[in-house]
């Protein structure tokens, strides 16, 4: 089944009925919290928090004013691949990798009765709401430095007992004003924070030098000095580690920190010394091919006993420019709105991923869906109609999305920026067993389909270099430019492209022989564009 503009416009319509602006509840994050603990009987506001933040209702929007951290495994690509190729070890090495620092952080995050919110990939992402309230902020700035300072003393220990765990990590810490919210279905949680603080924090983590980046307010907030124009701070080991052994004065309790680091390390190692004697049979990575296609997936179905690995299609769809929308949102009163036309957007992408091309979305990330998709049997998949089969989708969402903009108000300035690449992918759930596991497809696919998401803007459409290289001589021609990008390529664009290409080899008799990847094609002026 192919995009249908009638179809989506009338599952937008259903869409936008299902999550109306007038429904979406916006309550602040004290109230939230005092409901959650008298309607779950929790006695601390860090339990309550835990538990109430997985489990907000599609018509809520929390809004908060919490410490965001994100913490960057720094090593997990070169993990990935055996000089240089990635093989059936190199993949069990790299999920049973995630699997161990997964468990290791969730143990450490409840020590620090903080609340995860992600793992993706080689990245966490927690958050510090308590002690609530603004005047706080301090406080909790400083719980999110100390925590880093125990995550990545707790990951330098299992590193040193088992070598294949080595990593690096680079976190970054941020505060501020945001939104919670969730749009997962009950099996399938997916608890979001939007706005500018995650967002920063996690672009302060997206570097390759070890150590702690605060931004400006985070930096502020723990009186350090911030340079005019300075955007980040980067706190030394020996200053990191001061909070750790609780050298730095806090109104928190951190004289059992060391003890915290301990006993998630204890546990952590435990964990691996029960896969080494394989007495945890759990944690036993099995693979085996899955035949498309990839909608019926179900995570729960998957843990590492029974995880899939086969070629895919890794897609990452990213709306532009909507940390500023949110933040515009919450000054301007108009949080409701903004989150509704989130929920509508996101229903719609997964839906024409789902529905219309047959794949499965592996998560939200933030305002970024990440899908796979695969065409072929029940022992190989077909390459080249599966990359056929992504750019396809990829343009369907942006058909897609440009509907959604002609239905929701306040969102012309958003744009879409899309990546796809292809290689064989593991997928599988991971870390803590049940609700608490996490959804996972990690590959150097799946690495390189974001990395190119993020190099493009808001109207392009752009293939990494094993899906050009893969791809049908259509295919290539159409993404032979520059960063093998192309704009505003929507449903209409694809079949004109790909209609003009057929003709031109027809006419040239050429029709039976492959193009080459050099060759530009024919010169056909899409509509016109405009950045978000």
């Amino acid at each position: 089944m192919a995009w249908d503009e009638g179809r989506a416009r009338a599952r937008i319509a259903r869409f936008i009925d299902s999550v109306p602006q007038g429904d979406i509840r916006v309550e602040d994050f004290r109230s939230f919290l005092a409901e959650a603990k008298l309607s779950k009987g929790f006695l601390t506001d860090a339990a309550a928090a835990r538990a109430a933040l997985v489990d907000i209702p599609r018509n809520r929007a929390i809004t908060t004013h919490g410490v965001h951290v994100y913490a960057n495994l720094i090593d997990f690509n070169i993990v990935l691949a055996d000089s240089g190729r990635e093989t059936e070890a190199s993949h069990r090495r790299a999920l049973e990798f995630l699997h161990a620092h997964y468990q290791a952080c969730d143990l450490l995050i409840d020590e620090f009765d903080m609340q995860r919110v992600d793992f993706h990939g080689g990245r966490l992402h927690a958050v510090v709401l308590s002690p609530e309230g603004l005047e706080n902020e301090g406080e909790r700035v400083r719980v999110a430095v100390a925590f880093a300072a125990a995550f990545r003393e707790l990951v330098s220990r299992l590193g040193q007992e088992f070598p294949r765990f080595q990593t690096g990590v680079c976190v970054g810490i941020d505060s501020g004003p945001a939104v919670a919210i969730d749009s997962g279905r009950k099996d399938e949680r997916e608890p979001l924070f939007i706005g500018s603080p995650a967002n920063h924090a996690a672009k302060l983590a997206a570097g390759d030098q070890e150590g702690l980046n605060l931004g400006r307010r985070a930096a502020v907030a723990l009186n350090r000095p911030v340079e005019l124009g300075q955007t980040k701070v980067f706190l030394t080991d020996e200053l990191t580690k001061g909070f750790l052994a609780n050298r730095v004065q806090t109104a928190g309790d951190f004289s059992t920190a060391g003890q915290r680091v301990e006993k998630a390390y204890e546990t952590a190692s435990q964990i691996i010394v029960d896969w080494e004697n394989a007495s945890l049979h759990g944690a036993d990575f099995r693979f085996h091919h899955k035949e498309p296609p990839l909608k019926d997936i179900v995570f729960a179905d998957h843990p590492p006993s029974n995880a899939i690995r086969m070629e895919l299609a890794s897609i990452f769809a990213d709306i532009d420019n909507f940390t500023a929308y949110i933040d515009n949102a919450i000054v301007t009163d108009r949080v409701a709105e903004s989150v509704a036309n989130l929920h509508v957007i996101r229903a719609e992408m997964g839906a024409v991923l789902r529905d219309d091309f047959k794949g499965r979305k592996v998560r939200y990330i933030g305002d970024c869906i990440h899908g796979l998709v695969a065409e072929g049997t029940r022992t190989e998949t077909d390459t080249k109609k599966t990359i056929k089969a992504a750019v396809e989708a990829a343009a369907g969402i942006r058909s897609s999305f440009d509907l959604c903009k002609d239905f929701l108000p306040g969102v012309a300035d958003l744009g879409l920026a899309i990546g796809i690449d292809y290689g064989t992918t593991p997928i599988c759930r991971l870390g803590l067993r049940g609700d608490a596991s996490v959804r996972a497809a990690a590959s150097r696919a799946t690495c390189s389909s974001e990395a190119v998401q993020q190099l493009c803007n808001g109207y392009e459409t752009a293939l990494g270099e094993a899906a050009f290289r893969a791809a049908p001589a259509s295919i290539r021609q159409i993404f032979s430019g520059v960063g093998h990008k192309v704009p505003d390529f929507d449903v209409d664009a694809a079949e004109m492209l790909l209609r003009e290409i057929g003709a031109a080899f027809i006419s040239s008799g050429q029709q039976s022989e492959p193009l080459r990847a050099h060759q530009a094609p024919p010169a056909t002026p899409l509509r016109a564009h405009c950045k978000g």
